[in-house]
Parts: C-alpha cells; sequence; structure tokens
C-alpha cells in the first residue's frame, strides 16, 4: 500500500529533493569546464554543433510536443537567422553581438507573417504549408546572389567579439555556447510550465474545450510558432558566427527533417528530450559520413542520410512515440512501483 503523503510531509522530501539536485550543480559546472580540455579539439567543436542544434530543436519540441504543430520550416528560419545576421555584419559592418539579434528578430517577424497567414491550417495542410515555405526561402538564398553570395554562400562572417578580441577557439566558443543553450533551456522550461505552457498544452488536448473556457487558440498556436522561430534565428545567427561561412545547401529540407528526428528522437513532451535527441543524432551523422562511402560509394552520402533518418523518424512514431525519455520514464515508474 502507498503511503499518502498530508499536509507539511510532503514539504521535507520535497526539501531534501531539491538539495541534492543543487549538490550535482557544481559537479555539472566543473564537468563542463573541464570537458573541452580532455575530448579535444574536434570532439569539442562536435559538441558546440551539437549546442546549436539544440538551440534550434527545443524550438521544435516547444512547438510540436505542446502546440501539436508540425513545422518543416525550422531549417528555413535557421537560414534566415544565419543570413540575416551575416549579411548585417558583413555588409554593412553592424557588430555580431546587434547582428544576431537582428537576425532573430528577423525569424520572427517571418514567422508571424507565416504563422498568420497559416493560422486556419490544421495537421498535415499546416506542415506542408511550411514545406512549402522552406523550399522558397531557399530558392531566394540560391536565387538573390548580390544578397546572399547565391550557390557559393557568406564567406568571412565575423565571429563574435569586442575590439580585437574575438572568439576563435573551438574551446572558447564551447563556453559561450553552453552558456547560451543553458539560458534557452531555462526560459524553455519556464515556459512550458506557465500558465501559457498549460493552457498550449490543454488547446493540444481538446481544442473545443479549451476554446470554451475563453483561451484564443489562433493566438497561442502563433506564439508558439514565432518562439520555435525566434530560437531558429538565434542559433543561425551564432552558427554563421561559428563557422564564418554559410550557403543555401546547409539550410535545406533535409536539416529540417533533422530538426524534427532530433525532437521526436529524444521525446517531444520534455524539454531534455531535446538534448538527448540533438547528441544521438548528430553522433549518427558523424558514423554514418563514415561508414557510407564505403558501402554506397562517394556520391550517395546526402541521399542516404535522408533516406535513413526519414525510416528512423517513421520508426520513432509507430514504436516509440515518446522517444528516448519515454522509455526513461517508464523506467523510472516500475523503479518506484518496485516491478
Amino acid at each position: 500500500m502507498e503511503k499518502i503523503i498530508i499536509g507539511n510531509e510532503a514539504s521535507v522530501p520535497m526539501a531534501s529533493l531539491s538539495k541534492k539536485r543543487l549538490l550535482f550543480i557544481p559537479l555539472i559546472l566543473a564537468a563542463l569546464v573541464a570537458f573541452p580540455h580532455i575530448v579535444g579539439s574536434y570532439l569539442t567543436g562536435i559538441f558546440v554543433l551539437i549546442g546549436l542544434y539544440f538551440i534550434s530543436t527545443i524550438g521544435i519540441s516547444l512547438l510540436m510536443g505542446n502546440a501539436g504543430l508540425v513545422s518543416l520550416a525550422q531549417a528555413a528560419f535557421w537560414g534566415i537567422g544565419a543570413y540575416g545576421s551575416g549579411i548585417m555584419a558583413i555588409k554593412f559592418s553592424v557588430s555580431p553581438f546587434l547582428a544576431i539579434p537582428i537576425g532573430m528578430v528577423l525569424a520572427g517577424v517571418v514567422a508571424y507573417i507565416l504563422g498568420y497567414l497559416t493560422r486556419n491550417l490544421q495537421g498535415h495542410y499546416f506542415s506542408l504549408a511550411t514545406l512549402g515555405f522552406g523550399i522558397v526561402i531557399n530558392i531566394v538564398l540560391i536565387e538573390e546572389s548580390q544578397l546572399t553570395g547565391g550557390p557559393s554562400g557568406l564567406i568571412g562572417v565575423p565571429s563574435l567579439g569586442i575590439g580585437s578580441f574575438s572568439i576563435a577557439s573551438d574551446t572558447a566558443w564551447f563556453y559561450v555556447v553552453a552558456f547560451i543553450s543553458l539560458i534557452v533551456f531555462i526560459l524553455t522550461r519556464n515556459l512550458v510550465q506557465s500558465s501559457w505552457g498549460r493552457n498550449l498544452r490543454s488547446i493540444q488536448d481538446s481544442a473545443v474545450a479549451s476554446q470554451s473556457m475563453g483561451i484564443n487558440i489562433g493566438q497561442y498556436k502563433l506564439t508558439a510558432f514565432v518562439v520555435s522561430a525566434v530560437f531558429a534565428g538565434l542559433s543561425g545567427g551564432l552558427y554563421a558566427s561559428y563557422m564564418s561561412f554559410i550557403s543555401p545547401a546547409i539550410f535545406s529540407f533535409e536539416m529540417s527533417i533533422k530538426f524534427v528526428v532530433m525532437a521526436v528522437l529524444g521525446g517531444l513532451f520534455s524539454i531534455y528530450g531535446s538534448l538527448i535527441g540533438v547528441i544521438v543524432v548528430t553522433l549518427l551523422v558523424e558514423v554514418l559520413r563514415e561508414i557510407v562511402p564505403f558501402v554506397f560509394g562517394e556520391s550517395a552520402g546526402g541521399a542516404v542520410e535522408v533516406i535513413f533518418f526519414g525510416l528512423l523518424l517513421v520508426v520513432m512514431m509507430i514504436y516509440m512515440p515518446k522517444g528516448i525519455m519515454g522509455i526513461v520514464e517508464k523506467f523510472n515508474l516500475r523503479i518506484r512501483r518496485g516491478t
């Protein structure tokens, strides 16, 4: 028989649990500080990319897991943030510290316009609209060569820095991206746990019941769509500054699929799952890049990746709809029940 905790008795274990969690914070910080010096520059660079992908993927998790909207345009907003900040920095000599927020705002404004125009679309109709938008953005990036550099892309995007000092090493970028990722994570967690997040989930559970309670369904979904795009814009701006080079090929439909796979694989209903999904998919990409050329030839790399992650997405949606975090939750539940 389970023990029912009444009154102030519940505060004791909760306080103890909070103290245990606080004890892990110094250990986590120490691990983050030491990580680049232990693993070397190659893995440090990969984890910089993982942090950048995480910022964009957590937006997809917020949108799909809480609003129930499947967007196939996350790579497009990622590209808008990257090109917006890159063009401002290269062609108008704007500091990256200001160019990146401009790219974020631009991604948010475009998302608001697209979300407003597609506010009455539901299910796969909304997904198809975002898919078409992503294709259009990719074509614009290719064709507007005077502004975007065309297929050759933008070269020489300046790195973050102040005056003569700039963030150049992978180790410095690791610390910067880890800090920004932590801020985005805390912000997203607060949004999900706020009344706004609860109302958003209630809309997903029952739109009719939510509307009868006076919740503006369209406005909530539009806000979630804009927030997701702003996160993608932030990730894109940081990516452009880190890589110093961007091209339209990076911000294609395939990348949107990868963002969705990352979110689904980790678990749409858990913001912790976003990080797990990003780590797994990014490492899988590195493995595929080593294996695929030997099996299918040098020219088959991109096509095989798309097929692989498409099949992985289908399998996950059928057999693991709650992702890796769903398995972890089931395991923890069995431990609590002693089964």
